[in-house]
């Protein structure tokens, strides 16, 4: 009897599981979205977001150009707000930020990367070490300025991979988002040298949101994060959520050969006024939260993965 038992959960096993199948690259199920607090009234233009990995409860959050190179603490709920002005440089638009490695600590890196004329020569980012307590006022580690290969682009959203190197995805419609990248090695630099981005992909966000390829909002990425384990990466924008299962550290495949539900997978985020701001939490959920429209409070929203 018991041999029949095992034979038996062998066969579903290969109903479920043939040989050769591919197991899928991303998350299979996500759960519904659910507020997980509210962003405090001082973030008025929500533009980029990060959870501590060191500080488990705790968020940092960012607001988007012309209200000063600030950055903002709460807890997980968007609460118990504390402002911090970064020292030393006048920003012009901040748009993202992710934490990564930063020499043998992590840091928050601030992205002072819009550029909606398209006429910056280069871009900023400011790296500020994460600290248990954080002074009013605090100066960056550094700031590394970098240019592109091939002319001024716009871009709302950029990540630092696990390895330490930052991918910058430019903010392109119509037409294939660009993936950029600075080394690890790069952004050690401290002599206020100027940096030069590789090209090292495209994202063709339109076929991976077909239903909304027709509102050109839904095909601008406004915000951008790599999972804790570097394998996959979720793009924000302002329609939809997409999750990527590939490590952007090796290169892509062709996008022709992207299978839904295995290679990319659409997450039915809340829909947001404007939404601009997405993060990875340690344990592989996502928190995103928008801008302000009216003075009505803007949820901060969470969604677990329930099927790997």
């Amino acid at each position: 009897m018991r041999h029949i038992a095992i034979a038996a959960l062998l066969a579903c096993a290969a109903c479920t599981a043939p040989p050769g199948a591919a197991a899928p690259r991303v998350c299979s199920a996500w759960s519904a979205p659910e507020p997980a607090g509210a962003v405090d009234p001082a973030i008025m233009e929500a533009s980029g977001l990060a959870v501590s990995k060191a500080f488990p409860s705790r968020l940092y959050h960012h607001n988007d150009s012309g209200r000063g190179p600030k950055f903002f603490v709460t807890d997980l709920s968007g609460a118990n707000l504390r402002t911090v002005t970064m020292a030393g440089y006048k920003d012009k638009d901040i748009e993202d930020m992710s934490m990564g490695p930063c020499d043998n600590r992590t840091c928050l890196v601030f992205g002072d990367v819009g550029d909606n004329g398209g006429s910056r020569p280069s871009v900023a980012f400011m790296l500020m070490p994460e600290k248990e307590t954080y002074a009013d006022t605090e100066t960056p580690l550094r700031i590394v300025n970098a240019r592109y290969p091939d002319g001024a682009h716009n871009a709302e959203g950029f990540a630092i991979h696990p390895n330490g190197d930052l991918y910058l995805v430019t903010k392109t419609s119509p037409g294939p988002a660009q993936i950029f990248r600075l080394t690890r090695d790069q952004l050690r630099v401290s002599d206020g040298g100027m940096q030069t981005f590789t090209e090292v992909g495209k994202i063709d966000i339109a076929p991976l949101v077909s239903d909304l390829a027709s509102q050109r909002s839904a095909l601008l990425v406004t915000s951008f994060d790599i999972a804790p384990d570097g394998k996959r990466a979720v793009i924000l924008t302002y329609g939809a959520a997409i999750e990527i299962g590939f490590d952007l550290s090796k290169p892509l495949p062709p996008q022709s050969g992207w299978k839904s539900g295995e290679d990319f997978r659409r997450i039915d985020i809340a829909q947001q006024p404007q939404a601009e701001a997405i993060a990875y939490a340690p344990n592989g959920a996502i928190l995103y939260d928008s801008e302000r429209k009216g003075e009505a409070p803007v949820p901060l929203y969470r969604q677990t993965c329930q099927k790997r």
